[in-house]
């Protein structure tokens, strides 16, 4: 079976496990009056329909499979798994309020679904609902059933990922006002404090650390998730501007518009040619951008060399990661568990454009 398969095995099982957890958690009917009530109970069903819509869940199946290295899943494991979730869906939350992005997975963003005509009010509850879905996912994991030093240990892991990811955000969004001051290695240090802390090794190291397994397999999964996390971001990147927009869930025109920093645009700006420079920043930044000047900046990236070169490194990390992994094996990992780690690099690095 392929890293894809079991993912795909894996989705609907996570999934109701979430739908489970969301309707008890409405059900507490947390208030002090019946206004409040009300509006709890709204702001958690919009949490929860924004996390229940259809994902790839990558990162509650690299807790279980991280796990799944050292020991055999249980009941007990889905709680950290679910966990790795709700705060995806709060970060998910706060970025695109930052990004001003108005859909997300085919439906509105946070800060669009509650701006009714004050976009202030909007972004305001996106920051306080992504908080609190925060917390109840650091909460699910605290109330994961392993041993309490485990725990404490993977929660302590969790807090860092985030802490770090929030130093990549950082950096992320001040690039887009230095770009003529930065250069390839700028795309790879933001990929690497976002994704390949936050969506490869902190969950991985969530399962892991919950197994009890041995620094040196930690140390292989920083190795893996360094080269997958970097591969996954370049194919997420090239999605995000050449993407089918029913696919990915998103605007095949936000990235360039938003003047979001990739290696698309910087190589473009790198090696393009004067003409393909000025199609690209015609409308790279610019929101109200023609449909035809989108289409020449993005005709532009391809000409220039870069589609093929980020395709091609995000392609040669996938293979490097997926090879990493398979060293677990002589760390008398799981095979099983070994496989899917190794295969799903690769399998993320040639999704569907």
């Amino acid at each position: 079976m392929t890293a894809k398969d079991t993912l795909m095995q894996f989705v609907p099982i996570i999934d109701e496990k979430l739908k489970q957890y969301w309707e008890k958690e409405i059900n507490l009917n947390f208030g002090f009056n019946q206004k409040q009530r009300y509006l709890v109970k709204k702001m958690l069903l919009h949490a929860s329909e924004h996390n229940l819509r259809p994902a790839k869940r990558i990162r509650a199946a690299f807790v279980y499979y991280g796990y799944m290295l050292g020991k055999n899943p249980d009941e007990n494991i889905w709680n950290a798994a679910m966990s790795v979730e709700l705060v995806h869906t709060a970060l998910l939350m706060h970025d695109d309020f930052m990004d001003q992005d108005e859909v997300r997975r085919g439906k509105l963003t946070t800060h669009k679904y509650f701006e009714d005509g004050d976009s202030h009010y909007g972004e305001s509850m996106a920051v306080d609902i992504g908080d609190a879905v925060l917390e109840l996912g650091h909460e699910l994991l605290l109330n994961s059933n392993f041993d309490p030093k485990l725990v404490l240990k993977a929660n302590q892991k969790l807090m860092r990922g985030i802490a770090n990811t929030a130093w990549g955000q950082a950096y992320d969004i001040t690039v887009e006002k230095i770009i003529d001051r930065c250069n390839e290695d700028d795309a790879m240090t933001v990929h690497k404090a976002k994704t390949a802390i936050y969506t490869y090794e902190n969950p991985l190291y969530i399962g892991a650390i919950l197994a009890g397994l041995s620094s040196d397999v930690l140390n292989v999964l920083t190795d893996y998730s360094m080269d997958g996390g970097v591969a996954f971001q370049l194919q997420d990147d090239i999605l995000g501007v050449y993407g089918n927009p029913e696919k990915t869930g998103k605007s095949a025109n936000s990235d360039l518009l938003q003047g979001k920093v990739t290696l698309l645009v910087l190589k473009t700006l790198q090696d393009g040619t004067p003409q393909q420079i000025a199609n690209l920043k015609k409308v790279w930044g610019h929101r109200s951008a023609e449909e035809t000047d989108i289409n020449n900046a993005k005709q532009a990236i391809k000409d220039s060399g870069s589609l093929d070169y980020s395709i091609k490194i995000s392609r040669e990390l996938a293979h490097k990661a997926a090879n990493t992994a398979q060293g677990l094996s002589k760390l008398n990992c799981n095979q099983e568990a070994v496989d899917f780690i190794s295969g799903v690099s690769e399998y993320m690095a040639n999704r569907e454009l």
